[in-house]
């Protein structure tokens, strides 16, 4: 039984282990699995080998009984009520309620210390430790208490949190489980704690969602972990290409038809983890009062808005989503011969314009980094011998600058690069972005990360994911340039 007991504990540790990893793979997962039914082997044949103990003790007790033919004289001092019914005494080990309510317990760790349960006529039977725990399940139990209540075991306990599944019926089975048990504080007392569970921050998650790049992208909400899209396949508007195979003719009167099919291709999209963790002093958190939580929530909400903007222009794809210039349809416009570095003109403005997909145009927008403004101020169309500003308004810098190009508007943003670097200016449609997001911020809260520099930890969790979904840039039906959703311009170094 000792060695049934160590590996559950060694069990138990592991699972723990397994699930302290961030992030959460699915080998992680799988790992988890195994671990838990093989505790749940232990688990039963500790339950088998205390049903045997059971019956020994059962067996031993009517013995006892046969051979008891005088009753035991009690010792000067002594409990003359001690027999095998009495459990372990309430004031020694056991700490009690108001009413005498056994509420908690300390085991002994000492086996050579034992517990006087019973004795006969020839000799005081003393319990090992294994069988002192027994007696204080047994205890614990009478008085109320059961081992992680409606739970069956800790796992439980953290998937049941974890699950996003009625939180006020999770919270009603918690307040159950900790009812009885008092100590230091809203968990075991002996713990001095419990893990505060996530809860899903709906402010954080309106304004994250609501960004001027995020809200613009094809956004679908899982339940899952991944989804698969079905996507046009065409990479070419010439006959036979449109649609990935569809195609038309014009027919004589009784002409048979040409079959032909239009074509399709996958895109998927796994959900990749971002995060804050905020870490607060004792003294800051009493300091600062009911405005400090608030202000936490707003600053994280700001880093997943910055995180997500940033990833839609910049991502890799690797580990995050895959952004504008990464892009497999992207559309990068050469310099102009001569053109002086870190500058821009009005013909690199003109033939972005003219490389893009114009059935996506009315859902663009241009974006570009503030070090564009001075450059598009002095923008000019030749005209003969003289020249005529076609970006300062009328009145010049008396008032604001023009906020649309081509009629579409313009937007100056952080993750743009430095004039001169490919991605100063960016025309691009964000609707031909597919996104996908779990659909909250998952906000957990505890002190123990940082318990002895008494700092508290804040963590907020987002899954999301986002790629462009065309594969290529298209071939126009006429004409000699690809055309595409997305479009940028090509270092002016």
């Amino acid at each position: 039984m000792d060695e049934l007991l160590k590996k559950l504990a060694d069990l138990d540790a592991s699972l723990d282990a397994v699930l302290a990893h961030d992030p959460f793979t699915d080998e992680h997962k799988a790992e988890h699995d195994r671990l838990l039914a093989e505790r749940a082997k232990v688990e039963a044949k500790i339950k088998l080998q205390e049903e045997a103990d059971q019956r020994a003790d059962q067996r031993a007790d009517l013995e006892k009984k046969a051979a008891a033919r005088v009753p035991a004289q009690p010792k000067a001092g002594e409990n003359r009520k001690t027999n095998a019914a009495t459990p372990l005494q309430p004031g020694r080990s056991a700490r009690t309620d108001a009413e005498g309510r056994v509420t908690a317990f300390f085991e002994e760790t000492d086996e050579t210390v034992t517990l006087r349960v019973g004795e006969d006529r020839t000799a005081q039977t003393r319990l090992s430790y294994l069988d002192q725990k027994k007696a204080n399940r047994r205890l614990l139990k009478t008085a109320g208490y059961g081992p992680w209540g409606e739970f069956k075991n800790f796992n439980e306990f953290v998937r049941a949190g974890l699950g996003g599944t009625g939180q006020q019926r999770f919270d009603d089975r918690v307040h159950k489980h900790f009812a009885v048990v008092q100590g230091m504080s809203e968990g075991i007392g002996s713990d001095g704690g419990y893990t505060v569970m996530p809860e899903f921050a709906s402010g954080i998650i309106d304004r994250v969602y609501a960004n001027n790049l995020w809200s613009r992208t094809d956004n679908y909400t899982l339940t899952g972990n991944n989804m698969t899209f079905l996507a046009n396949a065409e990479t070419s508007r010439a006959n036979g290409s449109r649609h990935g195979g569809l195609r038309g003719y014009w027919l004589a009167e009784g002409a048979a038809l040409t079959k032909s099919k239009p074509t399709f291709r996958e895109v998927t999209l796994k959900l990749v983890k971002l995060g804050v963790l905020v870490y607060l002093t004792n003294e800051l958190i009493d300091d600062g009062g009911a405005a400090l939580p608030t202000y936490v929530r707003r600053k994280a909400g700001e880093e997943f808005e910055f995180m997500l903007g940033d990833s839609l222009i910049n991502g890799t794809g690797v580990g995050q989503p895959l952004g504008v210039l990464s892009a497999p349809s992207l559309v990068s416009i050469a310099k102009e011969t001569g053109q002086p570095a870190s500058t821009l003109v009005l013909e690199n403005l003109n033939k972005m314009y003219a490389r893009f997909f114009m059935p996506f145009y009315g859902g663009s927008y241009w974006y570009g980094n503030q070090d564009i403004l001075p450059e598009l101020e002095t923008l000019t169309l030749d005209i003969g011998t003289g020249g005529q500003a076609v970006f300062m308004p009328s009145r010049g810098v008396a008032e604001a600058p023009f906020g649309t190009i081509k009629s579409r508007p313009l937007e100056y943003t952080e993750f743009n690069a430095t004039l001169g670097t490919q991605g100063d200016v960016i025309l691009a449609d964000l609707g031909q972005m597919l996104s996908i997001s779990k659909g909250g911020v998952a906000q957990a809260v505890s002190m123990h990360v940082e318990f002895l520099t008494d700092q508290l930890a804040l963590r907020f969790i987002i899954r999301v994911n986002s790629t462009p979904w065309e594969s290529s840039a298209i071939t126009p039906f006429k004409g000699s340039n690809t055309q595409s959703s997305f479009l940028t311009l090509d270092a002016r170094a």
